[in-house]
């Protein structure tokens, strides 16, 4: 595909362009040769062809006095302000399609530079078989776009077709991708398209058209999405990512901050610029308006746009069930969780951002009713979750391992595609703090700011001093994946049992969820909920108690079970223990 942004390679010499409509002059300059001027042409585009000067030529812009990278460069030597490099494109894979269909996906979210003790491309790559083994059938990789120095959770980017030169070279990219898939593993790239990070963000000052001053992120001003040019750079990243470098999927970062006009316009053409490359490409997005047109299926039950959405709503009711915390909605004592999680498991959205009127937590009916339940990412712990805690603390320091078996049960088994943060798979302790690499001039107000976000943004009231400082080298090291603690007999006992789930959800679930979801019907008797999803292929079933007592319901166990807890059945009575779940399935003949 013909792209607009980035140097284009011509045997022996470079085709330097720029977006910069404003901009008053261009050069483009190198390290040891005189700069060259840009000629303005056409949609703000400067461009020059300088011969002599191919791959692996180090090159800069400038404009006035103004030097900075090339925003579509695909590698950097020096960071975020150093030299970009010219590189051909990768070779294309081939592939136009995900290694996997995505009612298999089993996903665990991973941050590279702390999932090995290399914090690397290589050292990911050298893990993969233990996410395979573990169960796992797809890596959400966090953000890799070049950052700050050394360290970054990857919200931060500025370069975004550059991956980060502390993880290693594009062709290292390419070769973990390469190694995920021999051994089964589908990748998807977690992408920022809503901010730019403000240290080193040079955009602002040669081409502010390519922002909204009266539209406001957490992060700074928001991208004006009505330049055509402006959709064009990040359709042609979203491309980059699944053609070269041939990631399976992508995961949009809080889509519901992109707030200037054209958002649908930009939403609806970056779907399908992505499925040009690979029409069934697993598109994720994050989205707290709980918008279900986005997530729509066409007649064969395909989507029209995105592929899911992450489901806060199924892990806030979860997460207040078994910590009693009363925050991210629950503030409120006389809300229904139980309610909450029945509609939750039945229609993918607790809060359908669609609807009028506040739900009870039994309406039917409503706009997320419509969805097939692998129209939501379900999950109990992602970085968010995680690292948006004062004490960065996973839910093992905060739950009994029972009740993280249970709520593992029923993310694994429900429809809903589950995530789990990498270690949750064996109860791993590792904390995952904010982090950051900055002078320390650019550092203090994004500490300061993120202690305004802890008490207003998080709820938690934390003391000044209270947060370990994100700046701080140790800060990062704390969050290395602590690969040792698998050894000890807990760690493996836990890993045993996730991976049984695993393979239940396999044996269980994928049968039937390669059909269509035709209906789900729930009961409730006090904390018990028993829900059952209807698909062409047959029925799955799931009853649970989520509750320190035991608790009965009637209830007809139709096919062989397998459990988490305690339970027994008498006549059509089923008991089950305190946070316990069953489950089973039975499919029509053929």
């Amino acid at each position: 595909m013909t792209s607009l942004f980035g140097p284009r390679l011509e045997g022996s010499a470079t085709e330097f362009r720029l977006w910069a409509p404003s901009a008053k002059t261009i050069e483009v300059i190198f390290p040891d040769r005189p700069p060259v001027a840009l000629e303005k042409g056409e949609k703000g585009f400067w461009s020059a062809r300088v011969d002599d000067c191919g791959a692996g030529t180090r090159y800069k812009f400038r404009a006035g006095e103004l030097e900075f990278p090339d925003p579509a460069a695909r590698q950097q030597d020096g960071g975020t302000a150093g030299w970009s490099i010219v590189l051909p494109p990768l070779q294309p894979s081939g592939r136009d399609q995900p290694l996997r269909p995505w009612h298999e996906t089993i996903l665990c979210e991973v941050h590279v530079g702390t999932a090995s003790p290399e914090g690397t491309f290589r050292g990911l790559a050298n893990r993969l078989e233990h996410f395979r083994d573990a169960g796992f059938t797809a890596l959400e990789i966090m953000p890799i776009n070049a950052f700050p120095g050394t360290r970054n959770w990857g919200y931060d980017g500025t370069l975004i077709f550059a991956p980060a030169e502390a993880y290693g070279s594009r062709d290292e990219l390419r070769q973990l991708v390469d190694r995920a898939h021999e051994l089964g593993l589908c990748l998807i790239l977690d992408v920022v398209y809503n901010h730019f990070g403000n240290f080193d963000n040079f955009i602002q000052r040669y081409a502010s058209e390519w922002f909204d001053d009266e539209v406001e992120t957490p992060w700074g001003p928001g991208i004006d999405f009505t330049h055509e040019m402006v959709r064009q750079f990040y359709y042609e990243n979203a491309r980059m990512w699944l053609d070269e470098l041939d990631f399976d999927g992508l995961r949009f970062d809080s889509v519901h901050e992109m707030k200037t006009a054209a958002r649908s316009v930009f939403l609806k053409g970056l779907a399908k610029s992505a499925r040009a490359v690979k029409s069934d490409a697993k598109l994720i997005i994050e989205n707290m308006d709980n918008i279900a047109s986005w997530l729509d299926r066409d007649q064969r039950g395909r989507p029209l746009d995105f592929s899911a959405q992450w489901n806060d709503d199924i892990h806030h009711v979860l997460n207040y069930l078994v910590t009693g915390e009363d925050k991210n909605g629950y503030a409120d004592g006389s809300k229904d969780a139980i309610a909450d999680l029945e509609k939750g498991l039945a229609d993918g959205f607790v809060h359908d951002g669609e609807a009028d009127g506040d739900s009870d937590g039994t309406t039917r009916g409503e706009p997320a009713s419509r969805l097939p339940l692998d129209a939501f990412v379900s999950y109990v712990q992602n970085h968010d979750q995680i690292g948006n805690r004062a004490d960065a603390k996973r839910l093992p320091d905060r739950i009994s391992a029972e009740k993280l078996d249970f709520l593992h049960f029923v993310v694994m088994l429900a429809p809903q595609i589950p995530l789990f943060f990498m270690g949750e798979d064996a109860h791993l302790r590792t904390p995952f703090p904010f982090f950051i690499d900055l002078p320390e001039a650019a550092a203090a107000p994004k500490r300061a700011d993120r202690y305004k976000q802890m008490r207003e943004t998080f709820e938690e009231n934390v003391r000044d001093g209270g947060l370990p400082d994100p700046n701080a080298p140790e800060t990062f090291h704390s969050a290395k994946l602590d690969w040792a603690d698998y050894t000890n007999p807990e760690r493996l006992a836990a890993l045993e049992r996730f991976r049984k789930l695993a393979s239940w959800r396999r044996s269980l679930l994928w049968p039937l969820s390669a059909t269509l979801c035709l209906d789900a019907r729930t009961g409730r008797q006090d904390t018990a909920i028993v829900v059952s999803w209807i698909f062409e292929a047959g029925v799955l079933t799931m009853a649970l108690n989520a509750a320190d007592r035991p608790a009965d319901i009637a209830c007809v166990i139709a096919g062989p079970p397998v459990a988490t807890g305690e339970f027994s059945q008498q006549g059509e009575v089923l008991r089950l223990g305190a946070w316990s779940a069953v489950c089973w399935s039975w499919q029509r003949d053929p």
